[in-house]
């Protein structure tokens, strides 16, 4: 007898997985509405956090709620399991599900697409305890909290020595190292301007660099990118140590490979990307960083109805060869993809390869620095900064998230004020800092060094 209901089953609540899920409700919404095919969410987070704007978002421009997308809103015709998928059995089908309230779960599938993205590599000795990575909501959040309690510190009046220092420390030259220093250093910029406070201290920001160059995994023919990269560090005073490793990191500060130690109540790790990988998958085939192989459709080799996209998934370029990028714009494609081809298996019709010949790459250094590739051309400045605005803008999971995001950016233009800069021309309690809850209140909490 032929089985009723085809069971399909996302894992993880990111890119790959939501861009899928819209690949699929296009595909078989006949099917979803007449009973015939089920979609399943397993994710144990109720926002999907839209990492394009973490510096901007760190930095006050863009409150933290508006980067968040609910994803009841987003999955709304599929059913969303809150918890963490532990265990997958290819044999009999099944996901193995820790639910947020303690509970289990045995998920059957029919179809399975592992679109569970990645962590921060903790791997260097203290950056777990000490150090602050920006991936996850909860580290992003107990950054933002330590960020601005050291500012709010430093525009204190009890302040009684001449020059007081600040430095911050962060680990890591790609795309999100750089953002990350240059967004912080105009931070910094913006509030000497503001508040004469700051004139009484110090802050200088520390780039960690292990590779000769900045931009390490960028195109050696986009050499004007990182031309202008190093131009605007050098502008904010930056400052970059080339070929030098962080070795270790303790509540003081960091340990170098050079032998130095910088002093820093606040290293922030953007040391790159770590996979988890589920009980019942160990076997699969799966390169140096641990990402699954996928086939030219998006499937592992022993499994057919196993699908891989994004960070967690190794896949090259059918037509090149060559592997694909770990960033946004390829979860997306590599997730739309995958959902399409779920599609086509359950409606008996032929797979495709993927093929998807990649857009380009950009990041903003500070309001109107920006730098990207589209196609190979390479932009910088303002043109730059306002492709990437607009790109972002179209990408957002949710648009009604995304037009109270725009919100901000308005009331920047319009008042030259940051919405979610919490400084303040007024004495301030540097022992108070403001939590963040996803539906846009913020609270008082006590701030432990």
């Amino acid at each position: 007898m032929e089985k009723e209901t085809t069971q399909i089953v996302l894992i993880g609540g990111g890119y790959a997985s939501i861009w899928a899920y819209r690949s699929l409700v296009h595909e078989l919404l006949i099917e979803m509405m007449m009973g015939r095919v089920k979609i399943s969410v397993i994710c144990p987070e109720e926002f999907h956090s839209y990492h394009g704007w973490t510096a901007e978002s760190l930095m006050g421009i863009i409150r933290d709620e508006n980067r968040m997308s609910p994803l009841a809103e987003i999955f709304k015709f599929a059913d969303l399991i809150k918890g963490k998928a532990v265990r997958v059995d290819p044999d009999s089908h099944m996901v193995d599900v820790q639910l947020n309230d303690g509970a289990t779960l045995s998920l059957p599938y029919d179809q399975l697409l592992l679109g569970m993205g990645s962590c921060d590599d903790r791997s260097t000795e203290g950056i777990a305890e000490h150090a602050y990575p920006l991936k996850s909501p909860e580290d992003f959040l107990r950054a933002k909290i330590r960020l601005e309690c050291l500012l709010r510190q430093a525009a204190g009046k009890e302040i009684t020595k001449p020059q007081k220092a600040i430095r911050f420390v962060v680990a890591g030259s790609g795309f999100t190292g750089v953002e990350i220093a240059a967004n912080l250093a105009e931070l910094i910029v913006v509030l000497k301007k503001k508040y004469p406070a700051y004139q009484n201290f110090k802050i200088s920001i520390h780039l960690v660099n292990s590779r000769e160059n900045l931009l390490p995994g960028l195109d050696a023919r986009l050499s004007h990118m990182r031309r202008y990269a190093e131009k605007i560090m050098n502008q904010y005073h930056v400052e970059i140590l080339h070929q030098t490793k962080i070795l270790r990191v303790t509540a003081r500060g960091a340990h170098l490979s050079n032998g130095s130690f910088i002093e820093s109540p606040m290293v922030i790790s953007t040391l790159g990307q770590t996979r988890i990988i589920l009980d019942g998958l160990e076997c699969m085939e799966k390169d140096t960083k641990k990402r699954i192989l996928m086939n030219s459709f998006l499937q592992t080799s022993r499994h057919p109805d196993i699908w891989g996209a994004g960070d967690f998934a190794h896949i090259k370029h059918a037509k090149t060869s060559k592997l694909c990028p770990s960033t946004a714009i390829w979860a997306i494609k590599q997730g739309e993809h995958a959902g399409e081809n779920i599609a086509r298996t359950i409606l008996s019709q032929s797979l495709k390869p993927f093929t998807y010949p990649g857009l380009g790459q950009c990041a903003s250094l500070g309001i109107g620095k920006g730098m990207g590739e589209l196609y190979g051309i390479q932009f910088t400045g303002w043109i730059a900064w306002i492709m990437r605005w607009f790109f972002f803008q179209h990408f957002m999971p949710s648009k009604k998230v995304m037009w109270r995001e725009i919100g901000d950016w308005l009331y920047l233009l319009f008042t030259r004020r940051r919405k979610d800069l919490w400084i303040t021309d007024e004495e301030v309690d540097t022992s108070l800092s403001l939590k963040w809850n996803p539906m846009g209140n913020r609270e008082k909490i006590i701030y432990q060094n």
